[in-house]
C-alpha cells in the first residue's frame, strides 16, 4: 500500500504533524482542562469505550462495548483499502483527543504504519469557504507546508495509501446528502471547488476514491459508505484509571474515585473524559484547601461556577447580570442577536464569556454562533436563573438534570459557592420552588405514577412542603424500597409530615442525621404502624431520651435490622437495649460498631441476648475486655439463645477472654466467630483447636486475623483442619506472624481430603514466595475445594509467576485470587492475563499495588475480571 514517498519526506512530515499534536489549542473542558498535547506528552492518556451503531428500519441497534485502539486496529487492517469510519458522540466525549492520539501513534510508528502518509483534512476550513473556490490539493498544501507541491502530487495520485483524518464533521452536516447531479461533485484533485462541493465529493468516493478517512462528529452520520461506531466514553475501570493518572496518590486517588461513585447524580455524567477533568479538578482544589467534596451534582456545578468566576474578579452585581443572561440562552446553538437579547452585550469583549462558552466566527459580527462548552452547564446556568430574576419561570418542558438543578439549588448547602459569586438566592423563589413542586407532583403523578419513579435530591434542609410531597409520592406508589434521609436535620413538623412515606417505606437510612425528642417520637409511630424492616441510625447522635423512646418502639414492630454503628451509644443504654431484645422484638441483625459500650455495657446486653431472636451482632470497637465475656459467654450457653454471628474485633480480649467465648462454640451454636485485631496469641490456640475438632462446634467462618498466634498457634489450627469433625469453611489468617512451616501444614490440609475449607486469607504474613510454593502445590491437587485465596503483601515476583498460572489452571475450584501489593512488574502481564482469558470460572484476579506501569494497562483491560 506504501506510495512512493521518500522516507526523509516521510519523517519530515511525522516530525511536524508531532509538533502540531504538541501545539493542540483544540477547545478544552470547563476550568480549561488539560491540552490534548500535554495529555498524550505526560502519558495520561486515558482509552476510551466506543460501541458499533446502527440506524435501521428496526430502530438504532447497538453493539458491546470495545475499546477505542481495538476498533482502530480491526478496521484499518495492512492491506485494507477504502475504509470509512465515523466516531460520533457529543461534547466532551473526547473525540479529538482520540483522533490527535491516533495521529500521534502513526508518527510515532506505533500504530498504522502501512499507510504511507496521514493526512488532516481541515473540516472547519472547508466549511468556512463557503462560496470561494479552491481544490482540494491546494488546500491539503496549505495545511501540511511541510510537503512539497510535487511530493504531495505524487501522493494524492495513490490515495489507496492515504489515512484522511476529518474532526469535527457535526459543522457540515448539511453537506452529507445523496448528490443531485454531477454537477455537485468532483473527481480531481486539481479542480477547484466550494467547501462544501469538496467534502461531499470526499464522502461520496469520487474524490481519493480508494482513500482510508477517520472521521469524527457529534451526530451519526448517515452515509451507507461509512461505519459508525457511538463514542460511549470510559467504563468505570477506565475512570478508575483517569483518576489513578490524574492524582499521584494510589489511595488518595482510590478515595476521590469511590467519593464520586457515590455522590449524587455525579456518577451518571462520569463517562465524559471532560467531566471527569473537571470533577477531578475540583476534588484536588477542595481537597488542598481542606474543605468538603461535593456531594451532588448541583453541589459540583455550584463550586465549579464558583471557581470560574473567582477568576475573573467581577462584582457580585456583574457576575449576577452575568449567570442571568447565560441562564436565559436555552438552545444548543444560539446567535449573536439572542446573546445581545439576553443581556450580554456587555460581557461579549471580555475574557469572562469564553470560560462559558465556545464562539464559532468574530464576537462581533452578527454571523457569529455561540455554544456552551458544557450542557450540562447550560442547564445548571438556567435553574439558578430563576432564583435570581422574578421574571424568570420554571419551564414544564425541560430535561430531567434542569429539575435536579432546581430541586440542589433549593438546599443552602448546594447552592452556597453560587451565592459566595453573585450573592444571596431570593428567599421567595426557593418557597415557590417548593409550591410548584408540590403542585406537580399532585398533578402529574396519579396519572403516570405506574411508570414513574421518583427520587429526591436534597434531604439535608427539607422544608414541609418538601416532606408533604414525598409522603404523597410514596402514597401513590404505594411502598418505597429504600428512603434515604442520610444528614437530614427534621423537625418535628416535618417528621409529621414524612409519617405516611416513613409507614410505607421497608428500609430507612438516618446515618449522620440530627432528630430531636419530639421528631424521634413521630418516627416511633410509624415504625409501630409501619413495615419497616431495617433502619440505619449510623453516626447519629442520639438523646438519651430518644434512645429510649425508639427502643421502646422496637419491641412491637417488625423491624430486622437497625445499625446503631458510631452513635456514642453508652453502658447505660444497653439497658434499654437489653430490654428490647427480650421484650419481644423481631430483630435479627444489630451492628454497634465504634461505640464505647465497655464491659458493664456488655453485661447488660447480654441479659438480653439470652431469650431474643437475635441472629447477628456486631461488637466490633467497643471497648471490650475479657471483663464482659464471662457475661457473653453464659448468655450463648443458654439454649434460647439464636445467636449466629458474633463479631468481637478490635476489643482487648486477650487469650483469657478467647477462652470463655469458645466454651459457646461447643453449644452448636454460632457459625461465624470474628475476633480480628483483639491482641491473641498462640497460647489460646489449643483451646480453639480443641473448639474445632469437638463434635458439637457448628463454626464454617473463623476470622482471627491480626493477631500474634505465630508457628506455634498456626500449626495448632492446621491440626485441628484436619479433623473428620471440623466444620470450618472459611479461615481468615492475615497477619497472624505465620512460618513458612505453618504454610506446608496449610498445604497438606488443603490436599488431604477431609479439610472443607474453600476461603482462606493468609496475607500480610512475612514469608514470601518459599511459603506461597505450598499454596501453588495444594491448589492443583484434586482433592483441594478452595474457592477464594488471598495472598496481599506476600513480596510475590515474577519469579513465581509460571507455577501461579500452571496452578490456578489447574484448579478446578478457584474462582478469586488476592494478590494485591505484591511486586511483580509489566513481565508478568501477558501469562496472567492468558491465564485469566482461558479461566472464565475465574471471576476475580485482583493486581491491585503492584509493580505494573502504564504500558501494560491495555493489555490488562482486555481480561474484565483482572482487577489493577
Amino acid at each position: 500500500m506504501q506510495s512512493e514517498i521518500s522516507y526523509d519526506v516521510q519523517q519530515l512530515h511525522k516530525e511536524a504533524l508531532r509538533n502540531s499534536v504538541l501545539n493542540s489549542t483544540l477547545p478544552n473542558s470547563l476550568l480549561g482542562g488539560q491540552p490534548v498535547g500535554e495529555v498524550i506528552r505526560r502519558g495520561h492518556y486515558t482509552p476510551l469505550s466506543v460501541c458499533s451503531y446502527h440506524d435501521g428500519c428496526g430502530g438504532v441497534k447497538r453493539g458491546d462495548w470495545e475499546a477505542f485502539e481495538d476498533v482502530i486496529s480491526r478496521e484499518f487492517p495492512p492491506g485494507s483499502v477504502g475504509r470509512r469510519v465515523v466516531f460520533h458522540g457529543g461534547v466532551g466525549m473526547g473525540k479529538t483527543t482520540v483522533m490527535e492520539k491516533v495521529i500521534w501513534d502513526w508518527t510515532t510508528g506505533t500504530r498504522l504504519q502501512h499507510y504511507a502518509l496521514l493526512l488532516r483534512v481541515p473540516v472547519l476550513e472547508l466549511a468556512a469557504l463557503g462560496g470561494k473556490a479552491e481544490s482540494l490539493q491546494s488546500m491539503l498544501g496549505r495545511v501540511h507546508p511541510q510537503i512539497s507541491a510535487e511530493t504531495l502530487s505524487i501522493a494524492l495520485q495513490s490515495p489507496q495509501s492515504l489515512l484522511l483524518v476529518l474532526d469535527g464533521l457535526e459543522q457540515s452536516q448539511d453537506l452529507l446528502c445523496t448528490p443531485s447531479s454531477s454537477s455537485s461533485v468532483v473527481c480531481d484533485v486539481q479542480q477547484e471547488a466550494t467547501g462544501p462541493v469538496l467534502l461531499c465529493s470526499l464522502l461520496h468516493g469520487s474524490l481519493l476514491p480508494g482513500a482510508s478517512m477517520l472521521i469524527t462528529s457529534r451526530e451519526p452520520v448517515k452515509l451507507e459508505s461509512l461505519r459508525v461506531f457511538e463514542v460511549v466514553g470510559f467504563s468505570q475501570t477506565q475512570r478508575r484509571t483517569f483518576f489513578q493518572e490524574f492524582f499521584d496518590d494510589v489511595g488518595l486517588s482510590e478515595r476521590l474515585f469511590q467519593q464520586s461513585e457515590q455522590a449524587l447524580g455525579v456518577n451518571e455524567q462520569c463517562f465524559r473524559p471532560a467531566f471527569c477533568w473537571t470533577l477531578c479538578s475540583v476534588f484536588k482544589t477542595q481537597f488542598e484547601s481542606k474543605n468538603t467534596p461535593p456531594e451532588t451534582l448541583t453541589h459540583l456545578l455550584s463550586i465549579v461556577t464558583h471557581m470560574l468566576l473567582q477568576k475573573q474578579k467581577t462584582h457580585a452585581e456583574e457576575t449576577r447580570e452575568l449567570v442571568l443572561g447565560l441562564g436565559k440562552l436555552t438552545n444548543p446553538v444560539f446567535s449573536y442577536n439572542d446573546a445581545t437579547s439576553c443581556g450580554l452585550r456587555s460581557f461579549l469583549h471580555q475574557p469572562v464569556l469564553s470560560t462559558f462558552l465556545c464562539f464559532n466566527g468574530d464576537v462581533t459580527s452578527l454571523d457569529t454562533t455561540f455554544s456552551f462548552l458544557s450542557p450540562l452547564m447550560q442547564e445548571f446556568l438556567s435553574a439558578a436563573s430563576f432564583y435570581l430574576d422574578q421574571s424568570v419561570q420554571i419551564s414544564d418542558e425541560r430535561s430531567d438534570l434542569y429539575y435536579t438543578f432546581l430541586a440542589g439549588l433549593s438546599d443552602s448547602v448546594q447552592r452556597k459557592p453560587m451565592e459566595d459569586s453573585v450573592g444571596r438566592f431570593d428567599e421567595s423563589r426557593i418557597s415557590e420552588f417548593s409550591q410548584w413542586l408540590m403542585g406537580y407532583v399532585s398533578t402529574v403523578l396519579p396519572e403516570s405514577i405506574s411508570k414513574s419513579q421518583w427520587r429526591h435530591v436534597s434531604y439535608s434542609e427539607m422544608q414541609e412542603p418538601d416532606c408533604a410531597a414525598l409522603s404523597y409520592v410514596v402514597s401513590c406508589m404505594g411502598e418505597m424500597e429504600y428512603m434515604n434521609l442520610y444528614r437530614a436535620k427534621l423537625t418535628d413538623e416535618q417528621v409529621e409530615k414524612l409519617i405516611p412515606a416513613l409507614r410505607l417505606s421497608k428500609n430507612i437510612g438516618l446515618s449522620q442525621s440530627g432528630l430531636n425528642v419530639a421528631s424521634i417520637t413521630h418516627l416511633a409511630t410509624a415504625l409501630a404502624e409501619g413495615r419497616m424492616t431495617s433502619l440505619d441510625f449510623s453516626c447519629s447522635r442520639l438523646e438519651k431520651e430518644s434512645f429510649k423512646t425508639i427502643c421502646h418502639a422496637l419491641t412491637h414492630t417488625v423491624l430486622q435490622s437497625l445499625m446503631l454503628n458510631g452513635c456514642h451509644l453508652t453502658a447505660a443504654d444497653c439497658e434499654e437495649l437489653a430490654k428490647m431484645l427480650s421484650g419481644g422484638s423481631r430483630l435479627r441483625v444489630l451492628s454497634l460498631y465504634g461505640n464505647k459500650l465497655e464491659d458493664q455495657g456488655l453485661i447488660h446486653l447480654s441479659s438480653g441476648l439470652e431469650n431474643c431472636r437475635l441472629q447477628e451482632i456486631n461488637l466490633d470497637s467497643c471497648s471490650l475486655t475479657a471483663a464482659s465475656m464471662s457475661a457473653l459467654s453464659s448468655a450463648l450457653n443458654n439454649g434460647f439463645s439464636e445467636l449466629r454471628m458474633l463479631d468481637l474485633s478490635r476489643n482487648s480480649l486477650k487469650d483469657d477472654g478467647i477462652e470463655l467465648i469458645l466454651q459457646a462454640l461447643q453449644k452448636r451454636r454460632l457459625n461465624t466467630l470474628k475476633v480480628s485485631a483483639c491482641e491473641l496469641t498462640g497460647f489460646c490456640c489449643p483451646a480453639l483447636a480443641a473448639v474445632l475438632q469437638s463434635e458439637n462446634c457448628c463454626l464454617t467462618e473463623l476470622d482471627v486475623s491480626v493477631n500474634d498466634l505465630g508457628q506455634s498457634g498456626g500449626m495448632q489450627i492446621c491440626e485441628a483442619l484436619m479433623a473428620p469433625k471440623c466444620t470450618l469453611e472459611i479461615l481468615e489468617l492475615t497477619r497472624c506472624e505465620l512460618t513458612e512451616e505453618v504454610f506446608r501444614a496449610l498445604g497438606t490440609v488443603l490436599t488431604s481430603g477431609v479439610s472443607r475449607l474453600t476461603s482462606l486469607s493468609v496475607g500480610m504474613n512475612n514469608v514470601g514466595e518459599s511459603a506461597a510454593k505450598h499454596m501453588w502445590e495444594a491448589l492443583r491437587h484434586k482433592n483441594c475445594k478452595l474457592q477464594h485465596l488471598d495472598l496481599e503483601i506476600f513480596t510475590l515476583t515474577d519469579a513465581c509467576v509460571e507455577e501461579l498460572c500452571e496452578s490456578v489452571a489447574a484448579s478446578s475450584t478457584l474462582s478469586t485470587l488476592i494478590l494485591k501489593n505484591n511486586t511483580m512488574t509489566d513481565s508478568a502481564v501477558p501469562q496472567l492475563v492468558k491465564l485469566m482469558l482461558a479461566r472464565p470460572q475465574m471471576t476475580e484476579l485482583n493486581l491491585r499495588y503492584n509493580n505494573f506501569s502504564e504500558d501494560v494497562f491495555d493489555l490488562l483491560e482486555t481480561c474484565p475480571n483482572i482487577v489493577y
